[in-house]
């Protein structure tokens, strides 16, 4: 299947996604996001002259320059629980180690396969580019975790810690695949090119949808903090209290709110509207908690940010974010601001090294099963 390269302003394929919303809506997001380097390809197998949104198909949003970050987010149109193509009669498949509570959703029908692989043949083939001088001592530090656990290969998982996040840096090949929907981590595992680490399929998230028609009122701050934006001077402030390594850079690239105390202007609570444009690094510092703090900036940010930007056929505008099954307290902010959890997906690396005749193989399994 052909692969073509397309502008973030591309009618054709934005016409697909939002076909395709709320489903597609991480790669809506990361394809219109301004920070975009001069390294990032949009690619999808959709001509960049059709006038019809094919049956299926498929695109991604691809930026080497992003390690140790995600790299690549991918969207396929057999993830729509509507999609009407034939299926080729396997039976229903579920992510090793993952449990799955939502739904058991379809195999992709041939072609949706076909599609992916085929994206995953061309990124085979583009350049990487150099790493980001920012992320010095990310290698470093994938180095020092190379020295300490010098077992490697695709089953070997590691305990999680910031050495984790970064060991993929030592293997030019493998890339950070996020928001990737079971059926995918189910056809790359497939595919021989599914990695163990990250924590990869071990991790499920929820997909929390938002109606932003449906968000509650901002309410008033307590008395003592008024609202803001975080600045470069409290970034160093936001990566101490997470777990997930947030580069400077990155942060820096994203619309945030913030709560700061009036008297000391220090930051008490956070959020960040991601690449993909979800709800990330949400947090409230603990003396703070409990005052309905976190839901009022969750709201802020999403009504300030997100209208216009995910909007479906229907007019509908859409935001969303990604919580880990188990985290209650996230899961709460987001029922709170009328969120609902719709499908489950992952955070796993791939190895594009493998990629390059994938489509070929699959191909040639299907005609020979004909």
């Amino acid at each position: 299947m052909e692969v073509y390269e397309h502008s973030p302003t591309s009618s054709n394929l934005q016409k697909a996604l939002k076909s395709a919303l709320p489903c597609s809506i991480n790669l809506v997001y990361r394809t219109q996001h301004p920070y975009q380097s001069e390294h990032a390809h949009i690619l999808s197998t959709i001509p960049p002259s059709a006038t019809d949104v094919p049956k299926c198909w498929a695109a991604a949003y691809i930026d080497r320059s992003m390690r140790p970050g995600t790299e690549l987010w991918l969207f396929a149109a057999g993830e729509d629980p509507n999609h009407a193509a034939e299926q080729d009669g396997a039976p229903n498949r579920v992510p090793d180690g993952a449990s799955n509570h939502s739904t058991s959703t379809k195999r992709f029908c041939p072609q949706c396969r076909l599609a992916v692989l085929s994206l995953l043949d061309n990124m085979y083939t583009l350049p990487l580019p150099p790493l980001h001088p920012d992320e010095q001592p990310s290698l470093e530090l994938a180095k020092q975790h190379e020295k300490e656990h010098p077992e490697s290969g695709p089953d070997v998982v590691y305990d999680l810690s910031p050495g984790t996040y970064m060991r993929h840096l030592l293997w030019p090949g493998v890339v950070t695949l996020g928001a990737c929907h079971h059926s995918i981590v189910s056809l790359c595992r497939e595919a021989g090119i599914l990695r163990s680490e990250l924590p990869g399929v071990n991790a499920v998230l929820n997909k929390f949808l938002f109606r932003i028609t449906d968000l509650p009122s901002v309410k008033s701050l307590p008395e003592g903090l008024r609202w803001g934006e975080m600045r470069e001077r409290d970034l160093p402030t936001v990566q101490a209290r997470t777990s997930i390594p947030r580069a400077m850079r990155t942060l820096l690239s994203l619309k945030s709110v913030g709560v700061f105390e009036e008297a000391t202007d220090r930051a008490v609570a956070w959020t960040f509207l991601g690449l993909d444009g979800s709800l990330t690094t949400l947090h409230t510092e603990p003396e703070w908690r409990g005052k309905g703090i976190a839901k009022a900036v969750a709201a802020r940010i999403i009504g300030e940010c997100a209208p216009g930007l995910a909007v479906d056929e229907s007019e509908m505008a859409w935001s969303h974010a990604d919580v880990y099954v188990g985290n209650a307290q996230s899961e709460s902010v987001c029922r709170s601001l009328g969120g609902k959890a719709m499908w489950e997906h992952y955070w796993v690396r791939i190895d594009l090294s493998k990629a390059g005749s994938l489509a070929k193989h699959a191909s040639q399994d299907v005609d020979g099963r004909i």
